[in-house]
């Protein structure tokens, strides 16, 4: 393949359209300029390094080296972007050097509605503590697919496992995969209008939908997440999981449970981990073969940092960050 496309490789890699190279980072992401919507924002980001990624491995020298800056250009967007100080910064010095009125095309635009609700991971192998704040002029998937709007790294999820649209002045989740399912508030769904506090479990993540004015208020609470880790057993699909306050994690054999650890000496709904008086705690929920901390079989025990929790075959470590 001739090289002559690599004078262009934004072009070549992100379909943008021939400009100004490099593009200033409104172009390179593909966002009306001086965007203030910080999730359209980080979406835009992401869409971008998707689309770029597969390219990263290419066998020749050159056209590494060239993904390699684009991609450098990408994350330098995200930096500038997403620091208010450093964006205004940056949008005045890109109106100077453009000779455009910023002000005039801030004020040209149609206010467009701030999101009211958005999806907080509050357990799962990966992503804890995420806030994705929901726009009601977008479908918002979710799935294992790393094109989806919020993408969920688990086999236990579906490529498209569900979505979430706005409509009648509500949102509303679908469940997609017929493979799998999505529980809500404990409830298998195939669809289901959302209630602020909603908790949905999706292929072993934990969901949780908010308004945003309380996802402030649960933020400022001073609560130690947890991990887990599977330092001995059999092959799981998440050898480690995280959780925050105050979600629990429901740890069993079964598809049902929030962290599925299968085995013969696994019961169905084997022990549930939750956080009760200011701590971690576990609790046996009469599992057939015991719950054991630290070599010792429990029905209800605290628990602290490199605590050793046994689950029938599995030995899993204990991680509270402070």
């Amino acid at each position: 393949m001739s090289l002559d496309w690599l004078d262009d490789p934004y072009g070549v890699f992100l379909d943008l359209p021939a400009g100004d190279r490099p593009p200033h980072h409104y172009e390179l992401l593909e966002l009306d300029i001086f965007c203030a919507h910080r999730e359209r924002i980080a979406h835009a980001v992401r869409k971008q390094f998707r689309r770029i990624k597969p390219y990263q491995d290419h066998p020749d020298r050159e056209t590494r080296e060239a993904i390699q800056d684009v991609m450098t250009r990408i994350a330098q967007a995200a930096v500038a972007l997403s620091d208010r100080e450093r964006k205004e910064t940056y949008d005045c010095e890109l109106a100077e050097r453009l000779g455009i009125d910023r002000e005039r095309i801030l004020a040209s635009r149609m206010a467009v509605p701030l999101p009211e609700f958005a999806l907080t991971v509050a357990a799962g192998p990966t992503n804890v503590g995420n806030v994705i704040e929901l726009l009601t002029d977008s479908l918002v998937t979710v799935g294992r697919d790393p094109h989806c709007v919020i993408p969920l790294y688990s086999l236990r999820v579906g490529m498209l496992h569900g979505q979430l649209r706005y409509r009648d002045r509500r949102w509303w989740y679908r469940h997609m995969d017929k493979q799998r399912l999505t529980l809500i508030n404990d409830e298998r769904v195939t669809q289901k209008e959302l209630e602020s506090g909603d908790r949905l479990e999706v292929g072993g993540y934990v969901l949780c939908f908010w308004h945003i004015e309380e996802i402030r208020r649960e933020s400022a609470l001073d609560r130690p997440p947890i991990t887990l880790i599977v330092t001995r057993g059999p092959s799981v699909p998440d050898a480690i999981y995280s959780a925050r306050a105050p979600e629990y994690i429901l740890i069993g054999e079964c598809e049902t449970s929030t962290w599925q650890l299968a085995g013969p000496q696994v019961s169905r709904h084997h022990c549930r981990i939750l956080y009760e008086e200011n701590r971690w705690i576990v609790v046996d929920l009469q599992s057939t073969n015991g719950t054991v901390v630290n070599g010792k079989r429990v029905g209800r025990c605290p628990l602290a940092d490199h605590d050793v929790l046994t689950i029938g075959q599995f030995q899993v470590m204990i991680r509270v960050r402070k």
